[in-house]
């Protein structure tokens, strides 16, 4: 066979390939050149998304991080409590890794809290360098090579004040000796943007595949080239106590590969969900983020499924086909948000839920979770098909890591 007849002949073998879906109880197999892979890892102690993209340029967004909390914050350590999050999620990572490829491409922190970011406590372990302490991000890179990192802050860490706490500390510590040391790139989450996270392995081969920056720190694309517009007022102009909370700052983008689309947000939230009469409707930015991303196939629930979050608005614009809730404590999804989630009265058609741990309690007050949702144990795993014409669901078992399909759903036409 010529090679002008192998390379015609790749995108055929490839849709041939994805056709066969995996057995259940074996382990997933590897991602192939032109599928776009978006696993969420279970780790019961916070997000962590790991991406592979059609060209094999890869995207960690959130590390997990928390350690061992009291209840309601409680879940279960997967796959168990010998080793801490930051290290499991570093070694899903190199598992699931492309062939070839040694390191993480980026790395995006959505917001600076613990459950995302890592937890630094008085215990936790300081590197081999001796420059700083191991949790989350820091941890991932201890064992996995970072070239770029993306936040929220940086390089001043001073939006909407100046942020000093043992967390953020440390990692200003970490990103320091990383840039001196090993050539670490970092910048600021540019809302807007759509060539910040691109691909970097074969860029001409997917001329429609993207990730669109939609909003961080208050800014969210106008749907216009990259401009941006502000959604809070003048913080000079609101009081100490109505300055903008961590989570409604969380970065968000949307995926788009051929017609398949996929919206993540961190910990976006309105807790005007619950206390309609609260002051400040402009920290209601689920809806306007919602807006700009236009409707989607998947999603990641915002903010592990929390009260807060989710709201009607947000629902009824990105309308997904298939959605994916983190969760890291008892009550996640709530019942509240549980009712949206599943509510035909906000958008009509089928949804799929796939939950990554449901716990006695929250199976005990959020009714139905157990019976309507496709899956409420495990890694979830989003693969499309190369071209993004279609897409599957995997369930993974996170009790070890052998990477075993639990479950599979699909393919879904991506709409």
């Amino acid at each position: 066979m010529n090679t002008r007849i192998l390379l015609l002949a790749l995108p055929a073998l490839a849709a041939s390939a994805f056709a066969r879906p995996p057995e259940i109880g074996q382990p997933l197999p590897p991602w192939r050149d032109g599928e776009l892979d978006i696993h969420h890892i279970n780790t019961g102690r916070g997000d962590a998304l790991f991406f592979i993209l059609p060209d094999g340029t890869t995207l960690l967004e959130d590390a997990s991080g928390k350690t061992v909390e009291a209840p309601p914050f409680s879940l279960p350590s997967r796959p168990d409590a010998s080793r801490p999050p930051g290290e499991w999620v570093a070694r899903y990572v190199q598992r699931m890794l492309p062939s070839g490829h040694g390191g993480i491409d980026y790395a995006l922190l959505s917001h600076f809290h613990g459950d995302h970011m890592g937890a630094i406590t008085a215990d936790s372990p300081l590197a081999a360098n001796g420059a700083y302490r191991l949790s989350g991000i820091t941890q991932v890179a201890e064992s996995v090579p970072i070239a770029t990192i993306l936040d929220r802050g940086w390089p001043h860490y001073d939006f909407p004040a100046p942020i000093h706490n043992a967390t953020l500390d440390n990692y200003r510590r970490f990103l320091d000796w990383q840039i001196r040391h090993r050539g670490l790139k970092v910048e600021r989450f540019a809302p807007g943007r759509n060539d910040q996270i691109a691909l970097l392995h074969a860029t001409g081969n997917y001329p429609g595949f993207e990730i669109r920056n939609l909003y961080g720190n208050g800014r969210v694309w106008t749907g216009q080239g990259n401009a941006t517009r502000d959604l809070f007022p003048p913080l000079h102009t609101l009081g100490k106590d109505q300055q903008p909370i961590e989570n409604i700052l969380s970065s968000a983008f949307v995926i788009r590969y051929g017609r398949f689309d996929y919206f993540s947000g961190g910990d976006l939230s309105d807790e005007r969900v619950a206390l309609p009469d609260r002051d400040g409707a402009w920290q209601q930015v689920e809806r306007p983020v919602a807006e700009a991303a236009g409707p989607v196939d998947a999603m990641k629930a915002n903010h592990h499924g929390s009260w807060d979050a989710n709201s009607a608005a947000f629902l009824a614009a990105l309308r997904p086909r298939v959605i994916v809730v983190t969760t890291r404590a008892e009550g996640h999804p709530a019942v509240n948000t549980w009712h949206r989630l599943t509510s035909k009265a906000l958008w009509p058609g089928e949804r799929d839920i796939f939950v990554t741990h449901v716990s006695e309690a929250t199976a005990r007050t959020t009714y139905g979770i157990e019976r309507q949702a496709r899956s409420t144990q495990g890694h979830v795993v989003i693969r499309t098909a190369p071209g993004g014409d279609s897409y599957r669901v995997f369930v993974l078992d996170d009790g070890d890591e052998r990477m075993r399909v639990k479950a599979v759903f699909g393919p879904y036409p991506a709409q």
